[in-house]
């Protein structure tokens, strides 16, 4: 189950997906605590199933504390990246009878096999429970052996009002270890591949339903280089005429033009690539292990391949270069770079190193979790205070986008085409922004109904 108007998550539909291929009735929709008694109603469930990332934490807490209730006798489990690693304080707060902490293609078929032969507590690693004070199952996080054994998703698994695009799933994890993300502590370093074969099945498979644009749904889809050479051969081989993006690093761009030119001419039209600071010692500090002239040579081989590119770029790191000038530079930078800039604020998710960091230091304001949605400081800077990095995301998207003066046009043109963002976003952006600095209200209200 999903919070209501956001896009099916690709990680819930493989569970349904394993579920159904257990033997089981298994659909997801988009709801909240307004309309989830509507489809209780109308699918009449045995188990609900909730996925949770940590800004809407609390809005499926809502959910599981309605379903616990008003249904007391339906069985709830949630899974997600903040609940893997928070789960002991969601199994108190919520009531949930079940937290799977790590990947469930496994253990919630598990778990649904021991509850039709009436084992209300199995005994199955990473579907966690709470009994008589006690957490049961919860001795590690639980990944797949093999992803090759992830099923087939089939659109019947979707409810008809539900908003579904396809995203393809190529890999598992990644092996770098950026000190702010939560996929090293998730897969534990451990980075997977499909077979090239399984994943041009789901393309093929994705072009008959009508579909010819995708996102590849990779922490970096670029990790492999023999993997890209083999999945870009059975393109050609096959003649599929399809766009796709994904995620990258720098690394293999600037190593392997080449391979750049063979993808782009697969399909591939724009490439999100987390470069997050152009101040080298924040670079190093939160292990990036990139330099800006390879930023700056990666621009310039996409930019010859006709690939589009977003750069995410961070404000704050949580150390001692939390400082006005320190921003104020990483500014000055990404005000130079061609391309989107999607811009946030540092923000300590739950088993992340500088969440650890954080807490141990006592820097954390605060566990809000709503507030964790990437345009809060929830941490206590060491340069400035939190307030003030605040006020700085609204400055860094005026300056940075400002400085791009005329060219603005023709990139908002090229990302409307490879569909990087969608016309309600630029609108909403120009409306908060507008709000923000000639009404002068405050940013974080006029972005309510932009987020």
């Amino acid at each position: 189950m999903m919070r209501r108007g956001h896009q099916v998550y690709q990680g819930i539909l493989y569970i349904a997906a394993s579920a159904r291929d257990a033997g089981h009735r298994a659909v997801v929709v988009q709801a909240d605590v307004n309309n989830l008694h509507r489809y209780i109603r109308r699918y009449k469930p045995e188990v609900i199933g909730f996925t949770c990332v940590t800004a809407v934490y609390p809005l499926v807490c809502e959910m599981i504390r309605y379903v616990k209730e008003k249904h007391p006798e339906i069985i709830t489990v949630v899974g997600g990246h903040h609940v893997t690693f928070m789960y002991k304080e969601t199994l108190q707060e919520t009531g949930v009878d079940f937290v799977c902490r790590g990947e469930g293609e496994e253990v919630f078929p598990a778990l649904l096999a021991a509850l039709e032969a009436k084992d209300r507590y199995p005994a199955i690693t990473g579907m966690v429970y709470l009994k008589d004070g006690q957490f049961f199952n919860d001795e590690r996080i639980v990944l797949l052996d093999d992803i090759n054994k992830i099923p087939r998703i089939t659109l019947d698994l979707v409810a008809p009002e539900s908003t579904f695009t396809p995203k393809i799933v190529s890999s598992r994890g990644c092996p770098f270890k950026c000190s702010y993300c939560s996929i090293t502590a998730f897969y534990g370093g451990k980075y997977r591949q499909r077979r090239v074969e399984d994943v041009i099945a789901d393309i093929r498979d994705y072009i008959s339903w009508g579909y010819t644009q995708f996102w590849f749904h990779d922490d970096n889809f670029t990790t492999d280089a023999a993997w890209l050479n083999r999945f870009c051969d059975l393109v050609e081989q096959e003649e599929l005429k399809f766009t796709f993006a994904c995620m990258s690093r720098i690394g293999i761009i600037i190593r392997a033009p080449e391979l750049v030119a063979r993808l782009a001419a697969s399909g591939c039209n724009l490439m999100s690539i987390g470069i997050e600071s152009g101040v080298p010692e924040v670079l190093e500090r939160i292990n990036k292990k990139i330099s800006l002239p390879q930023i700056m040579k990666a621009v310039s081989i996409l930019k010859k391949q006709g690939i589009s590119y977003n750069f995410f770029m961070l404000l704050g790191s949580g150390d001692e270069f939390d400082t006005p000038e320190i921003l104020d530079k990483n500014i000055e930078f990404f005000s130079k770079l061609p391309g989107l800039i999607l811009i946030s604020i540092l923000t300590p998710f739950p088993g992340t190193a500088i969440f650890e960091k954080l807490r141990r230091e006592n820097r954390i304001r605060h566990y809000n979790w709503e507030d964790y949605d990437i345009t809060h400081c929830v941490y206590n800077p060491l340069g400035m205070t939190y307030k003030q990095m605040e006020a700085y995301l609204p400055k860094a998207y005026m300056k940075v986008y400002l400085a791009k003066k005329w060219k603005l046009i023709p990139l908002f043109i090229s990302a409307l085409k490879s569909k990087s963002i969608e016309p309600g976003m630029i609108l909403g952006s120009a409306k908060s922004l507008f709000q923000t600095y000639i009404l002068r209200k405050d940013f974080h209200k006029s972005i309510l109904k932009t987020k």
